[in-house]
């Protein structure tokens, strides 16, 4: 039969183990903010320089970006600004170079601020647009006519090129300081 000092004691013993581990777990409870824009950051390269730039105002019409970061990092939101584009590809590299893995393929996007939350460790982000949404022009061709004569005509529809205006890549930051209280 346990005594009631006994019994106390247990209590102690589970509210000290309880307590332990709240404290331990804080860490993971911890409210989450995101880091600066690694896109902007210094030493960043970008065959499309203008799309992390910071500036929505300027405009990149390619339609594969690669964003090259100076060290591999923790991305975990990518925000991309566009006004047309609808498909699209987003790729990690995963070390070999030219090697990539698809983190998302997104088909029928209306949005002009797309957000892709993600969890990627990579020095490198490649984005493949597949189609753009809007105006349609067609392509204008020469056709040479029986008579050998050359007219001009329109050959074929062309899809409107992408308008990229801006990629941002983001990480968390730690928000519980070292050595810190915890209380």
């Amino acid at each position: 039969m346990t005594t009631n000092s006994e019994i106390i004691s247990l209590k102690i013993v589970i509210c000290i183990l309880a307590a332990c581990l709240c404290v331990g777990c804080s860490a993971l409870f911890a409210p989450q903010q995101l880091s600066e824009n690694y896109a902007l950051a210094r030493g960043v390269e970008c065959n499309a320089p203008e799309a992390v730039d910071g500036n929505l105002d300027t405009i990149s019409n390619n339609t594969r970006i690669v964003v090259s970061l100076p060290e591999a990092k923790s991305i975990r939101k990518i925000v991309i600004h566009s006004p047309n584009i609808s498909n699209f590809i987003i790729y990690e590299s995963i070390g070999q170079e030219g090697e990539w893995r698809p983190i998302k393929s997104v088909k029928g996007n209306k949005l002009t601020k797309i957000v892709i939350n993600t969890q990627v460790m990579t020095d490198k982000i490649r984005m493949f647009i597949t189609d753009t949404r809007g105006i349609r022009f067609a392509e204008p061709g020469t056709v040479r006519g029986a008579d050998g004569r050359e007219t001009n005509e329109f050959s074929r529809q062309v899809d409107a090129r992408p308008m990229i205006q801006e990629i941002e890549l983001y990480g968390l930051v730690d928000t519980i300081k070292p050595n810190a209280p915890l209380f």
